[in-house]
């Protein structure tokens, strides 16, 4: 991850935080020992790995009966079961002929997750034609696919496609103040210790009306006047959570004092939506306080035509 800086600087430019994503192609495979399958996907292998995908557990091979295939004349076969096809690197979008009969029996597809989790499941289809588009099975699970077992079956033309890789979120892109443009001055400012995956916000905000404290608080959160806090948030992804801080004593301009003290009054959770958008959900326990409100750069809300996400400051 890169370094995040806030200078503290209230027109500074904002940078673009919103992940993205690889353009991936998808692969096919037609077991037909062709094209750039040549070598690998020879009649009779049980056992080999193409793309990204390694497969196990069945045969490559031909029983010369065309409703069992979708292209050429051969197929990954699965007499005895079971087969798997684990992924080097999860995947979308899965997409096969998956048909039974001639001889060889039903079986089932299971898709899994990383951890082993079921994400679905699709049973072979009686063969019927050859390349009949009803007997094609489709996963378009919610999660990637690390891995998918077959108990039984014949597959033909199985692609996939490899899971799109967030860019990891990039807090260096990041500069100045963020506010609420539906509150007056309701403002926050970030800093990212890089070192320690910690980030500092320091929240300015106020209220005209008094909220009386469940219990005596430290200091006066959530009464009427001016009021800061400040959190040290450990960071996750895109997400930052901690405990919320306020203080007493001190004066303005002035050298420490032993009044000086740090309390802690809540919690609070800033989350990333994008790179011009971010929400900000907070637990104020010492007033009984809870909320949720979105935050802009501020240069956004003062000059909406000319900002634009950029590039991080040079440190």
């Amino acid at each position: 991850m890169k370094k995040y800086f806030c200078r503290f600087l209230l027109f500074s430019a904002t940078t673009c935080l919103a992940s993205s994503v690889m353009a991936q192609d998808s692969t096919n495979i037609f077991f037909d020992n062709g094209g750039p399958e040549f070598g690998i996907t020879t009649p009779l292998r049980a056992s080999f790995s193409f793309m990204g995908s390694n497969w196990s557990g069945g045969i490559v091979a031909t029983a010369a009966n065309p409703p069992l295939y979708a292209s050429g004349q051969f197929s990954y076969e699965v007499p005895n079961g079971p087969a798997t096809v684990t992924f080097d690197d999860p995947v979308t979008d899965v997409r096969f002929f998956y048909v039974h009969g001639g001889g060889f029996p039903a079986g089932t597809a299971t898709a899994m997750a990383a951890d082993s989790t079921i994400l679905d499941t699709a049973d072979s289809n009686l063969a019927t034609v050859f390349a009949d588009q009803a007997n094609f099975m489709e996963f378009d699970t919610a999660e990637p696919i690390s891995s998918i077992n077959f108990s039984g079956g014949v597959i033909d033309n199985f692609s996939y496609t490899v899971a799109a890789t967030p860019t990891p979120f990039d807090f260096a892109i990041s500069e100045g103040a963020w506010l609420n443009p539906d509150t007056n001055g309701e403002g926050i400012l970030f800093d990212f210790g890089p070192s320690l995956n910690l980030v500092f916000m320091a929240w300015f905000t106020f209220t005209l009306q008094a909220v009386e404290p469940v219990d005596p608080p430290p200091m006066e959160i959530g009464f009427d006047g001016q009021r800061w806090m400040t959190a040290l948030l450990t960071l996750d992804g895109s997400t930052a959570t901690g405990p919320l801080r306020a203080r007493e004593g001190g004066s303005f301009d002035m050298p420490p004092t032993a009044d000086e003290m740090s309390f802690v009054v809540g919690d609070v959770t800033v989350e990333f939506l994008a790179c011009d958008l971010a929400r900000v959900d907070y637990n104020i326990t010492a007033a009984n306080v809870t909320g949720s409100f979105e935050i802009q750069p501020l240069e956004q809300v003062v000059n909406p035509n000319g900002f634009s996400c950029g590039t991080p400051a040079s440190n």
